[in-house]
């Protein structure tokens, strides 16, 4: 594993969880190094003001990352509870895909040139396959609730007609007017 791949693991990661959360909370509150060190001291913990710091700021380079996330998920939400019949999948394809042309488009020919053209078609078909694998996926659920409506409409009918056969008829009928009606439209 690179550097970057591994978790950073300081001293105050290696605190007890009260501990740690109090520490969270007391950074997330404002409240100063100096003060989180008297507040570990007084339980027993000596760290100096730079442990505090190096913590701090991946600790709340992780809780704005974390703010971002639920923020476009709930602007995801909002728009999936406007429109109804879009997928959330669907938007989060939407959202990525303009992400990805944004990014793209901001290229400039300098920085172009150090984009591998592999890596960018290995994304773009990736996207792509799951544009792909989405809409197959919404076919697939349709047809599988049509054919659970048919076997129902079946059933229903089925039932009507071996209990009660005149408004079995009834409701023949009056399916075959609203056919007739809506071909002569």
């Amino acid at each position: 594993m690179s550097r970057n791949q591994r978790r950073a693991v300081g001293k105050i990661d290696k605190l007890p969880s009260d501990l740690r959360d109090t520490v969270d909370q007391m950074l997330m509150s404002g409240q100063t190094y100096r003060e989180i060190v008297a507040y570990l001291a007084e339980n027993g913990e000596e760290l100096s003001q730079q442990s505090v710091c190096r913590y701090a700021r991946r600790f709340l380079a992780n809780a704005q990352q974390l703010r971002i996330a639920q923020e476009n998920f709930r602007m995801i939400l909002t728009e999936t509870e406007r429109y109804p019949d879009l997928d959330p999948a669907e938007a989060i394809l939407r959202i990525s895909s303009q992400k990805v042309l944004d990014a793209i488009s901001k290229l400039d020919e300098e920085n172009f040139k150090d984009v591998s053209a592999e890596d960018l078609l290995r994304q773009a078909t990736a996207l792509s396959r799951a544009v792909v694998y989405k809409k197959k996926s919404d076919v697939d659920v349709k047809s599988d609730e049509r054919i659970a409506l048919e076997k129902n409409q079946t059933l229903l009918y089925d039932t009507i007609k071996k209990s009660n056969p005149r408004l079995y008829n009834e409701l023949l009928e009056e399916i075959n007017k609203l056919k007739k009606k809506e071909a002569s439209l």
